[in-house]
C-alpha cells in the first residue's frame, strides 16, 4: 500500500495544472495502443528480415556477375635473365617477367543444376515469412487484449473511488447524525467512536483506491503511447449496455472479424512446411551440381593503364560438381533435419490440443463472468434495499449504529464485486472473440 501512496503522490506532483484533459475512448485506446506498440514493430521488422530470407533464397537461380580491376609490379622476376626472343619481333611481349601488369576483368556464372537446393531453399524462407506474418497478426491480438484490460482495469479503479466517494459522504452524514444525537444526549457515546472509526477507515479505502486508480491509469497510459502524466477521462463506461459493441471493436482493431481458426496452429502449420523444405534442402546436398561460367579479361604490360596494347583473354565453360565423400556430414545434416521435423509434427498436434482446451475454457469463463454478474446485480439490488431499511430504522430510533455501518459496508462490497464482475465479464469476452488471434497461454507445457 505505501508504494501505490507513493506513486499515486509522485504523479499528483508531476501532473501539470495546465495540461488540457483528453477524453479516451476504448476505440481511440486500441488505435493509439496498435501504433505505439513497440511488440508491433519487433514483429513487422521480423517480417521485413523474413521476406529478405526469400529474396536471398531466390539468389540461387540467378547469375552472379563480379568485376575485378588490379595493377602489379613486379621488383624481381626468375625470368629476368631469359631472352623469349629477339628484339622487334613481338615475342618478346610475353607476361613472364613484365615490369608492370594491369588487369580487368569479368566473371559470369550462372547455375544450371543445383540438386534442387535453391527450390527447398525458396519454400523454407517461404514458409518462415508467411509464419513471421501470422506473427504480426497474432502480436496484433495481444495487444489489443492488453490495452482493452489496461483500459477496463482503469475504468474498474475509477468505479471503485467512485463508490467509495459515495460510501463516504455516507458515513460522514452517519457521524453528522450520530454526533448530533450524541450531543442532545439521545446516543451513547459509543455509538459516536463507532461513527468516527467507520467514517475514518472508509476515508482509508478511499485513499487506497486512489492511488490504485493513479497507478492503473499509468498503465494504462503507457500501452497507449500518452504522456504517464497527461489527464485522461475514460468515455467508455464499465457498467454499460455496450458489451456487443466492445466485442466489434477489439475485433475490428485486431483485425479478426472474419477469423476462424486459431493463428497459433497456422503458424505451427508453416513452421512443419519449412522444416520439411529443411530436409528436402539437405538431401538435395547429396546431389550434383552443374553452372556456366564465362570469364572476360583485359591485360596490359605498359607503364600507364592508358597506354595502347591492352590485350583480350576469354573463355567459357560448364563445370559439374559431384559430391563424392565429405566424412557423412550431409548424411548427419539429413538426420538432424528429419529429427526437426518430426519435432515440429509433434508441437502441431500438442498445438491442436491445447488450442481445443483453450477455446473450451474461454468459454467457460465467459460463461461463469455473466452467470457470476447476474448473481452480483441481484445483489446488489437487496443490499441497497437493506441499506435503506437500515439508515430509516437508525434515523428513528429503531436500530443501533452497528447495523447501520454493516449494511453500508455489505452495499459498498456488493458495488464493487459487481463492478469486478462487469470488468471480468468483459475482458472474458473480449479474449474469447480474441481467441483465434492468441498464442497459447500454454504454449510453454506442451
Amino acid at each position: 500500500m505505501a508504494r501505490l501512496l507513493i506513486v499515486a503522490g509522485v504523479i499528483g506532483v508531476a501532473a501539470p495544472a495546465f495540461a488540457e484533459e483528453r477524453t479516451l475512448s476504448l476505440d481511440d485506446a486500441l488505435a493509439h495502443g496498435l501504433s505505439a506498440s513497440e511488440s508491433m514493430m519487433i514483429a513487422r521488422a521480423e517480417v521485413d528480415r523474413t521476406r529478405a530470407q526469400v529474396v536471398g533464397a531466390r539468389a540461387g537461380y540467378l547469375p552472379t556477375v563480379d568485376g575485378t580491376a588490379a595493377y602489379q609490379r613486379t621488383l624481381r622476376s626468375e625470368f629476368e635473365d631469359i631472352s623469349f626472343g629477339a628484339p622487334g619481333t613481338g615475342t618478346a611481349d610475353l607476361p613472364f617477367g613484365q615490369r608492370n601488369n594491369w588487369r580487368i576483368g569479368l566473371v559470369v556464372s550462372q547455375p544450371l543444376f543445383d540438386g534442387f537446393r535453391t527450390p527447398s531453399a525458396v519454400a523454407q524462407a517461404k514458409s518462415i515469412a508467411r509464419g513471421a506474418a501470422l506473427g504480426v497478426r497474432e502480436t496484433r491480438a495481444q495487444v489489443v487484449l492488453a490495452v482493452t484490460e489496461a483500459y477496463y482495469e482503469a475504468a474498474l479503479a475509477q468505479r471503485q473511488v467512485e463508490i467509495a466517494e459515495v460510501t463516504l459522504q455516507q458515513a460522514d452524514e452517519t457521524l453528522a447524525e450520530t454526533k448530533l444525537s450524541f450531543e442532545q444526549g439521545a446516543a451513547p457515546e459509543f455509538d459516536l467512536v463507532r461513527a468516527v472509526v467507520a467514517r475514518d477507515n472508509q476515508a482509508t479505502l478511499l485513499v487506497q483506491f486512489r492511488a490504485q486508480r493513479d497507478v492503473a491509469f499509468v498503465q494504462l497510459r503507457r500501452r497507449v503511447g500518452v504522456r504517464l502524466d497527461a489527464p485522461v477521462v475514460l468515455s467508455t463506461k464499465l457498467e454499460a449496455d455496450d458489451l456487443e459493441q466492445v466485442i466489434a471493436v477489439a475485433l475490428r482493431a485486431a483485425g479478426l472479424a472474419h477469423e476462424t481458426g486459431r493463428l497459433v496452429v497456422a503458424r505451427a502449420k508453416e513452421f512443419v512446411a519449412a522444416r520439411d523444405a529443411g530436409v528436402r534442402r539437405a538431401q538435395a546436398e547429396l546431389l550434383p551440381t552443374i553452372a556456366a561460367g564465362s570469364d572476360f579479361g583485359l591485360v596490359n604490360y605498359q607503364r600507364s593503364p592508358f597506354d595502347d596494347g591492352w590485350r583480350t583473354n576469354w573463355t567459357i565453360g560448364i563445370t559439374l560438381t559431384l559430391p563424392i565423400f565429405d566424412g557423412l556430414r550431409r548424411h548427419a545434416q539429413i538426420a538432424s533435419s528429419k529429427a526437426e521435423l518430426a519435432a515440429a509434427k509433434a508441437e502441431l498436434a500438442a498445438t491442436i490440443e491445447v488450442s481445443a482446451v483453450e477455446t473450451a475454457q474461454a468459454a467457460a469463463d465467459v460463461t461463469a463472468a455473466a452467470t457470476t454478474l447476474e448473481t452480483n446485480k441481484r445483489t446488489v439490488g437487496q443490499a441497497k434495499r437493506a441499506y435503506e431499511i437500515a439508515e430509516l430504522r437508525f434515523q428513528q430510533g429503531a436500530s443501533t449504529h452497528l447495523e447501520l455501518v454493516d449494511a453500508r459496508v455489505q452495499l459498498e462490497q456488493s458495488l464493487l464485486i459487481q463492478a469486478r464482475s462487469s470488468r471480468d465479464l468483459r475482458v472474458a469476452r473480449v479474449r474469447q472473440a480474441l481467441l483465434p488471434g492468441l498464442p497459447l497461454v500454454a504454449a510453454g507445457g506442451f
